[in-house]
């Protein structure tokens, strides 16, 4: 799994077009994944976040946090290794986001 990172106010300040040029960047390396892609979906804002025992809900994710989730993408690869290669072509490292890059436990 890719988690984008994204700081919250990257795309508040674009036109419609540019905001449009990143998804149509977005859908390029898609393309490119071939079939490394299953899937992936930009998320949200705001969020919540529940803690503990006690379920204490806050606005979040983090009230420290500089970046924040902003999407994710599944793929298919051979390694971690693999996997990490195929995030440096993610478009969010353009505008200074990062991708943590998770292998998914089989359950």
């Amino acid at each position: 799994m890719l988690i984008l990172f994204e700081s919250e106010g990257t795309y508040t300040n674009m036109s419609p077009e540019d905001y449009q040029k990143e998804f149509e960047l977005h859908g390029a390396w898609i393309q490119k994944l071939g079939g490394h892609y299953v899937s992936g979906e930009p998320l949200h804002y705001p969020a919540k976040t529940v803690r503990g025992k006690e379920k204490l809900v806050t606005d979040g994710p983090f009230v420290e946090a500089k970046e924040l989730v902003s999407g994710f993408y599944i793929i298919n690869a051979n390694s971690l290794d693999e996997a990490t290669e195929l995030s440096k072509g993610c478009p969010i490292l353009r505008h200074d986001g990062f991708v943590e890059v998770r292998e998914i436990m089989k359950m």
